[in-house]
C-alpha cells in the first residue's frame, strides 16, 4: 500500500499553479492501493482553513476517502485500553522524534508504520528519508518507475 503524505493534497486542493501540479495529479489519478492517515486530513483541514469557509472545509472533510479513492489509516487500537493507545502512539512517535522529526510527521509515519505500508510517497522527502523502513519518494519518482 501506498502512504501519502499531507503536502500532494495541499498542491492538489489549494496551491494549483504550484510547478508541480501536473505531475501531482497525475500520481493522484495514476495511483492505486493509495492511503494516507487521520493525522494528514487534520493537518490539510487546518492549512485549508485559512482559504476555505467553513461549507468548503465540511466538504473536505466529508467524504475526503472517496474523493480521493483511498484508505484512511488510524492509529491501530485494537484490544487494548485508551491508557495503552495512548501510551503506544505517543511512545511511537517518541521514537522517530529521537530521529530528529517534528511530532506531526512522526504521529503520520507511526501509523503509516503501523499499517505496513510499503511506500511513503511526498514532495517533502528529506523529512522522511533514513527515519523509515519504507521506500520514501515524491511522486514525480514514483510515476518514473512505471
Amino acid at each position: 500500500m501506498i502512504f501519502i503524505d499531507t503536502d500532494i493534497f495541499v498542491i492538489d486542493k489549494i496551491f494549483t499553479n504550484d510547478k508541480r501540479f501536473e505531475i501531482n495529479e497525475a500520481f493522484l489519478k495514476e495511483t492505486e492501493e493509495k492511503s494516507t492517515s487521520i493525522f494528514n486530513l487534520f493537518e490539510l483541514l487546518g492549512i485549508a482553513s485559512f482559504n476555505l469557509n467553513e461549507v468548503e472545509l465540511l466538504k473536505l472533510f466529508k467524504g475526503f476517502d472517496e474523493v480521493y479513492g483511498l484508505r484512511m489509516l488510524y492509529p491501530s487500537t485494537a484490544f487494548i485500553s485508551v491508557n495503552e493507545f495512548v501510551e503506544s502512539i505517543f511512545e511511537a512517535a517518541f521514537q522517530k522524534i529521537k530521529l530528529r522529526m517534528n511530532f506531526q510527521d512522526a504521529l503520520i509515519l507511526a501509523v503509516a508504520e503501523q499499517h505496513h505500508c510499503a511506500r511513503f510517497v511526498t514532495w517533502n522527502t528529506k523529512h522522511f528519508v533514513n527515519r523509515t523502513y519504507m521506500s520514501v519518494q515524491t511522486p514525480k519518482e514514483l510515476l518514473e518507475l512505471r
